[in-house]
């Protein structure tokens, strides 16, 4: 019996003679399925099936909790995607026999994923083994790890690492100071993303040549991310670079800094942006008071999300004013009682 769509309906019988197929391909689909629950001897068959695709499809179901003696199998097994399979199996706490075995498989993507695994906390061995590791992949894995603190020696060598992944993901830890050699050299490192992971850190401080470099990055992501930072000053020509740039969202940012007047040209120009979320940002700056003309006009607009700006600008604005009137109301009230 089959579904309108063609999909066989399972039943208790043809569950079983499906699971006992001698055709591969049946077994795996059902191994995949999730429309029925498999019994102890059903997983237990499927955990042992001679085809190393079945035995993964059965290592990655969720609707079971594994014995001992299947996780230590499957830990074991010979196919490295059933092990990648049961390293990511959150259903169980792995023995330090068990851990240390991982993350010295000869499979590197094995030992990414014991490396990616939070419910054991890493030896000083394992730490250095990790970050040394000959593939880029275990090393990144390692160190986005935050259970275990580096040495200076480690930082430094993981901040020269020649992969780039590697360096970004050190870039990112927050459990060392760097120095402003590190720094420098971050913020200077060939790869975009590298010199965004350094912008992102509050732990630095940007010297002049440096905001110039970052506010002419050939990434605007790095430029977008500078005008993200609120611990420096801009001056007006690094302000008026920013909001002409061609990247809207570095247009926006730069838009959305309340540590500078803007002028009525930059006003205006933000107003008549192409991209509506920069028209948008300037029309929510706090020193932006538009005349009631504009006001009408904005409700006016085609854009949905425009007119709700402007309802929003213009509650803000009569919400001020009732903040400034009511003292002054309350002082008459009083000075005539």
């Amino acid at each position: 019996m089959t579904a309108s769509s063609g999909y066989m309906i399972l039943t208790p019988e043809n569950i079983e003679a499906r699971l006992t197929s001698r055709k591969r391909s049946v077994r795996l689909d059902m191994a995949v399925r999730e429309d029925f629950v498999p019994t102890p001897a059903q997983i237990e068959r499927g955990l042992t099936d001679m085809y190393d695709e079945v035995r993964q499809a059965w290592s990655e179901r969720t609707d079971f909790v594994p014995t001992l003696e299947q996780i230590e199998r499957g830990l074991s097994d010979p196919y490295f995607l059933v092990r990648i399979a049961f390293a990511q199996r959150t259903d169980f706490t792995p023995t330090s026999q068990q851990v240390e075995r991982g993350l010295t498989d000869d499979d590197s993507n094995v030992r990414v994923a014991w490396a990616q695994r939070l419910d054991f906390t890493p030896t000083l061995e394992q730490a250095e083994r990790g970050v040394t590791d000959e593939n880029y992949l275990v090393r990144c894995a390692w160190a986005l790890r935050q259970d275990w603190t580096p040495t200076p020696e480690q930082v430094e060598r993981g901040l020269q690492d020649r992969q780039s992944e590697v360096r970004g993901a050190w870039a990112c830890r927050e459990d060392f100071t760097p120095t402003p050699e590190q720094a420098e050299r971050g913020l200077k490192d060939e790869n975009g993303d590298v010199r965004c992971a350094w912008l992102r850190r509050s732990d630095i401080s940007l010297t002049p040549a440096q905001i110039h470099a970052c506010s002419s990055d050939i990434d605007s992501l790095v430029r977008r991310f500078l005008a993200l930072r609120m611990d420096f000053t801009p001056t007006p020509e690094q302000i008026e670079k920013g909001l002409l740039d061609h990247d809207w969202k570095v247009r926006e940012a730069w838009a959305m800094r309340d540590d500078y007047t803007a002028t009525s040209v930059q006003v205006q120009r933000g107003l008549e942006d192409d991209v509506r979320e920069v028209q948008i940002a300037w029309i929510m700056r706090n020193d932006f008071l538009p005349s009631h003309s504009m006001i009408d006009n904005g409700l006016q607009s085609r854009e949905l999300m425009i007119r709700e700006a402007w309802e929003e600008k213009l509650a803000i604005m009569q919400a001020s004013v009732m903040d400034k009137e009511l003292p002054s109301v309350c002082d008459s009230l009083c000075s005539t009682l």
